[in-house]
């Protein structure tokens, strides 16, 4: 929150008398004052916790809003451990807040306040930085009158400042976007609030599967919450960039898990590579229509599928992109991952890091039962290593997975050839997100992504781990090699040793770090942004 200081020098002292005509009819709650405050500085993630407010428990009615707010330390609740949601929050309550939230810089000047002796000590800097601010006054007498309750004027005249001088960093604007086939995209563009001109618009390209523009994830039993798409839209738009997202066709919103909507198999149907590709077209074209992006470059971010879709998107239908960045990298055509996913290698390399012997071709009875991350009973529900040993050659190797795997690539395959998508959705839900059979096909009538990649000219950029179990880093490795040898020049390799599909993002959620992904961030900071 420190990038409002600069803002706030300027704003300081010209601040006046805002119009309160949309204000609370009523004083606020602390619950209501919470809510509201999350959805104006767009606070959503919590990462679970055992401190939880005494008062408040998971069932209670808008307990993720509470703990999001404790979680990113501007309310932290009374001296008992309580939060009393239903209680009227307090002018000096809503002072600390605000000044904690958005780490108010010291103003030039402390405002002096005539009943300044009678508030509390503790809370006295930041009642004056609110004040000094504008985002809270004092009455006509000079008084703060911090014991009074918030009014719904005093909030009114709060988040019309923070809106519109952009002070919480970013907005967010629901698009429709009609494509080549006259389908409607829905998607949501983030852009840095009261920018007006940008220069650089990130599209995200998603991964395989149902997709909504806020992949929103929640476990009620581990007590997290937060919307991955958030974390990307959070970065980009603190940089000064813009960030759109997208539903996957056929794909809408939903409010219980997982979060969409039902989905519509007609138009799911058509959620293809080739489709899609076209769709980053139309919404590249449509979006620069924005007098705010018009003269952006565009950054195609591609994760997983993506990586596939991204490339196509320019190489076969033209779409106007300066750069793509790609993360997970897919190189191999979808039969052949299908093979590989389905066929025990992926299950094998998935065991291998459970038991800590990445890079071994097989797993003694005693490494699994020496069990290093306790994850027999956790994970594997108490299996014992001869459920595993399949062969019953004393050991576990991928063809252990490929003899539990067979039935259900084949029958895949035999679906896909049939147009069977009762038998994929009845029996692969368990293993693959559901998909329909226009999309495997699709997908098998392309070539090797690195055939789709040397037909580009932008910069490129790879981002992989070497605990890929989705797509192997080799396949990485690979399109390295064929641009060295044709002589290409445009394409960045990053490899991150330890690193999984998802480039670590937990951790970075977590507040462990993700160097792979703050290197995303830093790389589309300081891309050269062309004369346009």
């Amino acid at each position: 929150m420190k990038k409002f200081t600069a803002l706030f020098v300027i704003l300081l002292l010209v601040v006046g008398s805002i119009s309160t005509a949309q204000a609370f009819e009523s004083n606020m709650t602390r619950g209501n004052f919470i809510k509201t405050l999350n959805e104006t500085f767009h606070i959503y993630t919590v990462l679970g916790t055992d401190e939880v407010f005494c008062d408040i428990d998971s069932e209670t009615e808008d307990y993720y809003e509470l703990m999001a707010a404790k979680g990113h330390g501007y309310i932290t609740g009374y001296p008992d451990g309580s939060i009393r949601l239903n209680n009227i929050m307090t002018r000096i309550e809503a002072a600390i807040a605000l000044d904690n939230l958005m780490e108010l810089p010291k103003p030039m000047v402390d405002p002096v306040l005539m009943d300044q002796q009678k508030l509390p000590a503790w809370a006295l800097g930041s009642i004056q930085r609110v004040v000094a601010y504008g985002l809270l006054s004092a009455d006509e007498n000079g008084n703060f009158n911090g014991s009074e309750p918030l009014s719904g004027a005093d909030w009114d005249n709060a988040i019309h400042i923070i809106n519109a001088h952009g002070l919480q960093g970013r907005d967010d604007e629901i698009k429709t976007i009609k494509s080549f086939d006259g389908f409607e995209v829905t998607g949501r563009l983030s852009v840095p609030a009261g920018k007006e001109k940008i220069d650089r618009l990130v599209i995200f390209v998603h991964g395989t599967g149902p997709n909504t523009y806020e992949m929103r994830r929640q476990n009620d039993v581990s007590g997290f919450r937060f919307k991955y798409l958030d974390v990307y839209a959070d970065q980009f738009t603190s940089d000064g960039a813009a960030f759109f997202t997208y539903n996957t066709r056929g794909i809408s919103l939903g409010d219980t898990e997982p979060y969409y909507a039902d989905i519509d198999a007609n138009d799911y149907k058509e959620y293809t590579p080739q489709n899609i590709a076209q769709d980053i077209k139309c919404m590249i074209e449509q979006l620069k229509k924005d007098s705010r992006l018009s003269k952006a470059d565009v950054i195609l971010l591609g994760s997983s599928e993506g990586t596939v879709i991204a490339p196509l998107a320019v190489a076969e239908y033209g779409a106007d992109v300066d750069a793509l960045l790609l993360m997970g990298y897919s190189n191999d055509n979808m039969r052949d991952v299908l093979e590989y996913q389905l066929g025990g290698g992926m299950s094998f390399f998935n065991y291998t890091l459970l038991f800590n012997v990445v890079g071994a071709e097989e797993i003694t009875k005693e490494q699994y039962e020496k069990d290093p991350n306790v994850i027999i009973n956790s994970v594997l529900g108490g299996s014992t290593f001869e459920d595993h040993d399949l062969n019953g050659d004393g050991l576990i190797t991928v063809e252990d997975f490929t003899i539990m795997m067979t039935p259900y690539k084949d029958g895949l395959f035999e679906a896909i050839a049939n147009d069977d998508h009762q038998w994929i959705a009845e029996n692969m839900s368990t293993i693959m997100p559901p998909l329909m059979t226009d999309w495997f096909k699709a997908h098998f009538e392309l070539p090797k992504t690195e055939d789709i990649m040397t037909e580009v000219d932008i910069p490129i950029y790879i981002f992989q781990g070497t605990y890929d179990a989705n797509c192997p880093v080799q396949g990485t490795y690979d399109v390295q090699k064929r641009f060295q040898e044709e002589k290409k020049d445009h394409l960045t390799v990053r490899i991150y040793e330890g690193y999984d599909h998802d480039l670590n993002f937990m951790h970075l959620l977590y507040g462990f770090g993700s160097q792979a992904i703050e290197d995303i961030f830093s790389t589309v900071k300081h891309l050269q942004i062309s004369d346009k």
